[in-house]
């Protein structure tokens, strides 16, 4: 993402999950946020990966999905979805955003 403030609500959501495991409903609203400012940027891969992740969340008060084969813990899945939208202008980070992306929205 562009946007710092999208980019310190990302971290934010990121350094708590890591540290407290996820809490599912403090961080709907948190992506629902980021998401906007995605919307802004223009940048429909992001706001759909951010909404698809709080959807997720709210249906389900959990991440509880395996996005990365290497990755086995929810904690671990969630923080690198998180960490691959913060860096989302790299390349190769989206293209395996949009992998994830796909198998979200393939839960939804």
């Amino acid at each position: 993402m562009q946007s710092a403030k999208a980019n310190t609500i990302l971290q934010s959501i990121i350094d708590d999950a890591t540290k407290n495991g996820i809490n599912a409903e403090s961080y709907i609203a948190q992506l629902q946020e980021a998401r906007e400012l995605a919307l802004k940027e223009e940048d429909p891969l992001l706001a759909r990966a951010l909404r698809l992740t709080w959807q997720h969340l709210e249906a389900n008060g959990n991440f509880g999905i395996e996005l990365a084969e290497e990755i086995e813990s929810e904690e671990e899945n969630f923080t690198y979805f998180l960490s691959l939208c913060i860096k989302s202008d790299n390349t190769y980070n989206r293209d395996e955003l949009r992998e994830m992306t796909n198998a979200l929205q393939a839960l939804a």
